[in-house]
């Protein structure tokens, strides 16, 4: 189904979040309101502890924060947990599985918001799983162990657990870590594929190069959003740099926007 393009996929309020308990406790997140567009793909980018995975977690429903966040129209907190996990596919960092799963049984644990309870998987989980393994290339290796693959084959088994969802929107942090080039390449490719077919895909990335392949850039710093705009505005260049402290050069290299050490 497609989406509007200028429709809302997810909408922050006032977002506000801590992290810690008791003398520890800091506020990471600082009155954040945005709009991610549907049927877009949109990069989160910033320097370490800026507060990026913390403001997708929040945006998952993954953690505790004041303010409010909408899911397709609708306030996150009121859905239903099977209907938001229908709707909203999310892959964290360092997700934690069960070693001894096969790849196969791993990627079907993304059908689960679309089964009855004990009910065996139907032709479509079936076809959705596949599908799934087909476009992160670890079709091949279905029934090995996750413990028996090395991090980067791992990722792409869990990336595969998400796009079995099959969801309207994706929340994916640090979607690439421990890919090699042409698996990173891959990513991409899925990513555009989903956008073209209406869904929508907010992404932590700190392959800046990468996130500039985005539709839209949103630039935080210290907890807060310092700019949201598109990836070839030059203003959005302009918040990129100096969020990192004019240390990086935005170029156009060969049709794309690239992100470069000054030296």
């Amino acid at each position: 189904m497609n989406t509007a393009m200028n429709s809302v996929a997810i909408g922050a309020r006032s977002i506000g979040a801590s992290l810690g308990t008791g003398l520890h406790k800091q506020r990471v997140l600082h009155d954040i309101s945005l709009d991610f567009a549907a049927a877009r793909w949109t990069s989160i980018v910033g320097p370490n502890g800026a507060g990026k995975s913390t403001l997708l977690r929040a945006l998952a429903g993954l953690l505790a924060h004041s303010g409010s966040v909408t899911l397709l129209g609708q306030p996150l907190h009121s859905l239903p947990h099977r209907e938001r996990a229908r709707q909203l596919a999310w892959l964290g960092q360092n997700e934690a599985s069960a070693d001894d799963l096969t790849v196969w049984d791993v990627a079907m644990l993304g059908r689960l918001p679309h089964q009855a309870w004990l009910a065996p998987p139907s032709e479509a989980d079936h076809a959705a799983v596949e599908g799934a393994l087909r476009a992160t290339s670890a079709w091949d290796w279905r029934q090995r162990a996750l413990g028996q693959l090395s991090g980067g084959e791992r990722q792409r088994v869990l990336l595969a657990r998400a796009l079995a969802v099959q969801a309207q929107v994706l929340l994916m942090d640090e979607p690439m870590a421990n890919l090699d080039p042409p698996h990173q390449a891959d990513w991409l490719l899925i990513v555009r594929e989903l956008v073209a077919g209406g869904k929508t895909v907010v992404s932590v990335l700190h392959e800046i190069s990468f996130a500039l392949q985005a539709d839209e850039l949103v630039v935080m710093d210290q907890g807060r959003v310092t700019h949201q705009g598109a990836c070839i505005d030059p203003a959005t260049h302009r918040a990129l740099q100096e969020v990192f402290d004019q240390r990086i050069g935005v170029h156009l290299v060969s049709g794309q926007w690239v992100a470069l050490p000054r030296i």
